[in-house]
């Protein structure tokens, strides 16, 4: 939400309306910004870095990191 807003999107604090505001993207289509969701219905989210990485907070009290996505069971969107 964060970083978003600093660009002047404003998101909804739940993934799963975070996941109805964007369009999905192809995975070949995929650039650095892009929103990562995770599950279906989706339960969490990240911003898409590049090269299979993302960055999230894995858990309430941990600092946002860069990652690489771990599941296959993702989905992807854009504003």
């Amino acid at each position: 939400m964060m970083a978003w807003a600093q660009a002047g999107v404003k998101l909804s604090h739940y993934t799963g309306s975070q996941y109805k505001q964007t369009a999905r993207v192809p995975v070949d289509e995929l650039k650095p910004g892009d929103l990562v969701f995770f599950g279906n219905p989706a339960t969490h989210v990240g911003i898409y870095a590049g090269n299979g990485m993302m960055y999230d907070s894995p858990h309430t009290g941990t600092v946002s990191q860069l990652r690489k996505i771990y599941s296959g069971n993702v989905s992807y969107g854009r504003f």
